[in-house]
């Protein structure tokens, strides 16, 4: 019985560490990939949400020096977007096309990319276009292809031709899959503006969890220190994408339930397995009493039995855990299907400080359970403890 309350506490610990290991894991690569196609804090008008082509800001210094001096800002990205119709050899879809500039963070993207090179967009301008393999495969088009852009006007459509330079693996799914890059020139062209106008800022975070915080005080110096345009306002990653943060948040659910059963489940079986324990040594329980041993002291041997079995059900769960989670890292040997899951692999997320809150909470718990089931000591009667055999 010592034994199946061990690997009842081994099994139940391993399960919470890896459960919460893989769910951490999916929110901090989900929020990286958003944070990678959509930026943490975007910075453009309020309209600019449903009709970005329809609503630029002016980049200036002033702005740039505003949000750069706020706290928790790591860096800022101009960018400029326009919705268009991209048509290849074998069809037409919708897409977002999306400009940028040379120092623009595509780390994610590059990291990604299937064929061909990303845009150049230094030197001269050219008419060069990222495009992602989903969509490439809908309309038709490969790397060094020619593609049409077609642009809705409220006059008639308007034709640029553009070529492919590359293809890449698409990021979040179908979520970004209608994302095209280019040289912000373009985009300013085919909009008809200046260099200095621009539809917004993309800010990455030192901290990206506090990017609901950020945006908030980022509005609040737009309202009270900034003396431009008061079409500007900030929102987070987590409000553009609430869809996405939502199901992240749904994971949480599932990592109290599961921490809840395996706890019951660890607690009952050592509860069990102690009460066994107790029962077995009723006789020497009762010639301890009749020593004159209090039943305080006989709990609190039974007390550090169940302690020792709970120490060793962690430790060893713990290496089961750490083992498997430290080969999934290195090799990625549990895969998942892309299209809904946005990830390849089953992601892990390693952290000494949860684990050992984790181990710590668990084993406390179990201990002050046992530590309360030992009360059956007191009642046990001397005269009928040294009768049992």
């Amino acid at each position: 019985m010592v034994r199946i309350a061990t690997a009842a506490v081994a099994v139940s610990i391993a399960v919470v560490v890896i459960s919460l290991a893989v769910i951490f894991g999916f929110k901090e690569q989900i929020s990286s990939l958003v944070s990678g196609v959509a930026a943490d804090v975007t910075i453009s008008s309020p309209y600019s949400h449903r009709q970005p082509e329809s609503h630029p800001i002016t980049d200036n210094e002033a702005l740039r020096k505003l949000i750069t001096s706020t706290e928790n800002i790591a860096s800022i990205e101009p960018y400029a977007v326009r919705n268009a119709i991209v048509r290849g050899e074998s069809g037409a879809e919708g897409v977002m096309l999306r400009g940028v500039k040379s120092d623009a963070d595509l780390s994610l993207i590059e990291s990604r990319l299937e064929s061909g090179a990303m845009p150049q967009m230094e030197g001269a301008r050219r008419k060069e276009v990222l495009l992602s393999r989903d969509l490439a495969r809908k309309i038709g088009a490969k790397t060094g292809s020619r593609i049409e852009i077609v642009l809705i006007e409220e006059d008639s459509p308007r034709r640029e031709v553009f070529k492919v330079c590359g293809i890449y693996r698409s990021v979040l799914g179908n979520v970004a899959s209608s994302l095209a890059l280019t040289d912000i020139r373009n985009v300013q062209k085919i909009n008809g503006w200046g260099q200095s106008q621009i539809t917004g800022y993309a800010c990455r975070l030192d901290a990206p969890e506090l990017s609901i915080a950020t945006a908030d005080n980022i509005n609040t110096r737009l309202i009270y220190d900034y003396q431009g345009e008061e079409n500007i306002a900030a929102v987070s990653a987590e409000e553009l994408h609430a869809d996405i943060f939502g199901w992240l948040e749904t994971h949480d659910v599932n990592a109290t339930v599961i921490l809840v059963i395996m706890l019951v489940v660890a607690i009952f079986n050592v509860v069990t397995a102690l009460l066994i324990l107790v029962l077995e040594r009723t006789r020497m329980v009762g010639t301890l009493k009749s020593m004159g041993m209090a039943n305080k002291a006989i709990r609190r041997i039974f007390t550090h039995h169940a302690a020792r079995i709970t120490l060793r059900g962690v430790v060893i769960g713990n290496a089961i855990a750490l083992v498997l989670l430290v080969v999934q890292q290195q090799f990625h040997i549990v895969k998942l299907d892309e299209s809904g899951y946005f990830l390849s692999e089953v992601p892990v997320a390693l952290g000494a400080g949860w684990m050992v809150a984790v181990n710590i909470l668990f084993a406390a718990i179990i201990v002050a359970v046992t530590h309360i089931a030992t009360s059956i000591v007191g009642r046990i009667k001397v005269a009928e403890a040294l009768k049992y055999e």
